[in-house]
């Protein structure tokens, strides 16, 4: 006796704990808020932004300062001919002249701007294409977020119920054993037909205890989506505003016609297609020469004395000039480069087609696999509702002493396993309402 009364209240415990009911919409916003996987794809758009604009910034003139200092250990001697400084002297003699000074240092503003440059030339291009491609990676990270976030949801509302007609059914069972007993006592039913009553309380005990544990991972898979602390305290002040009918009612308001619009896959992989088209051009402008605008504005220093501040030792000197550089063994690299560019373009939009391909053809399988599962779970629920009412006159009839414990807990059993049916087609409906609502 003191067991069963142990039991119940362990049953009841659960009421203790309340909060604000959650709705599956609050669930889905707070996922959106908190989500450390969606932060991170968000902090992903920032950078791809940054980087555009650090491309943008690479077609600027690139203007710098620079200076050195330099002492020569060894100052360089050039042999010239000596009648061009003496013509008394012969003209096959030579002399050794010093071209440098002790110390020789400079300082100055360079300039540096590329008119033409094949590597540059759709840089900007390719960064803004990779930002889109990332903006879509977090389009459908949300996406894949919502799903899961709403089937972590249903997956509460479904254990919470079986919980709940667990609890229901261990209190029946608790009572009907308190009968068995007292019948047995009055040798009224057989020791096997008690013994079989304590059998089946046993296993409703174990049934509901592990309906708990299954409740509680689902409350805490449902609070680690939504980014908040996984905590004993926290699961078990979890609270869910809908239950079955509820949540059946918003999925199917919510979810998406049979066409809607361009899934984020699709539109992604087009943009991934259109990269490598761009990177074809792009590696097909490096058989282009580069043309450099270079320039130097500053002054030298000269003297065989270390003295920087003397101005008399410092010359003006400066420049400006373009360059060419035309690439001639490096286009045999760049022919390679450009056929492996093409293939990856053929790639790419082949891989385009087959998503297309693959998600219509999982979009009319689920909208086939709904049809089937709306009318499974509309007789499901029938036969539910018509084992009940069964479980209702059997009790009357084994009140009345028409029939046996055992026909009782045969239709008890026959009842649970019609829920049992129920429970699974709901999850099911659940699973194809929210698959098809992010298609």
């Amino acid at each position: 006796m003191r067991k069963i009364v142990f039991l119940s209240a362990l049953l009841f415990s659960a009421a203790a704990f309340a909060q604000e009911p959650l709705t599956l919409e609050e669930a889905i916003q707070r996922a959106l808020a908190n989500s450390p996987t969606l932060s991170v794809e968000k902090i992903k758009n920032e950078a791809a932004s940054i980087e555009v604009e650090e491309s943008r910034l690479q077609h600027i003139p690139e203007i710098y300062l620079s200076g050195e200092m330099r002492q020569n250990l060894v100052i360089p001697a050039t042999p010239v001919p000596a009648h061009v400084f003496d013509p008394s002297v012969e003209e096959g003699e030579m002399i050794y002249l010093k071209f440098n000074t002790k110390y020789n240092s400079s300082a100055g503003v360079n300039l540096r701007f590329d008119l033409f440059n094949p590597d540059k030339i759709n840089q900007v291009s390719e960064k803004k294409q990779q930002q889109r491609i990332q903006e879509y990676d977090t389009e459908i990270t949300e996406e894949d977020l919502k799903e899961r976030v709403a089937l972590a949801y249903a997956e509460c509302v479904i254990a919470e119920e079986q919980q709940k007609m667990l609890r229901g059914d261990t209190t029946y069972y608790a009572e009907l054993l308190r009968n068995a007993r007292q019948l047995h006592l009055k040798e009224k039913i057989s020791l096997s037909e008690k013994n079989d009553t304590h059998r089946t309380y046993n296993e409703s005990v174990a049934a509901y205890l592990e309906a708990a544990k299954i409740t509680g991972d689902r409350k805490a898979e449902l609070l680690y989506l939504m980014g908040m602390d996984v905590t004993d305290a926290n699961v078990a002040s979890l609270s869910l505003a809908e239950d079955i009918p509820a949540l059946l009612g918003t999925l199917e308001m919510k979810t998406l016609p049979a066409y809607g619009p361009i899934s984020p896959e699709v539109m992604r992989q087009q943009e991934v297609v259109n990269l490598a088209s761009l990177r074809l051009k792009s590696a097909s402008w490096k058989y282009a020469p580069t043309l450099t605008l270079n320039g130097y504005y500053g002054t030298n220093y000269y003297n065989n004395e270390l003295s920087l501040f003397h101005r008399n030792f410092w010359r003006g000197y400066s420049y400006i000039g373009l360059s060419l550089r035309v690439p001639v063994t490096q286009s045999f690299s760049t022919s390679k480069e450009v056929s492996r560019m093409r293939l990856q373009q053929l790639m790419e939009r082949e891989n385009l087609r087959d998503i297309r391909n693959s998600r219509e053809k999982e979009r009319l399988s689920e909208l086939s696999l709904l049809q089937v599962r709306q009318e499974s779970y509309r007789l499901n629920r029938k036969n539910w509702e018509l084992s009940r009412q069964n479980a209702v006159a059997v009790q009357l009839q084994f009140a009345k002493g028409y029939i046996h414990q055992s026909d009782l807990l045969n239709e008890k059993m026959k009842m649970q396993q019609n829920r049992q049916r129920f429970l699974q087609s709901a999850y099911d409906l659940f699973s194809s309402l929210i698959s098809l609502r992010n298609e």
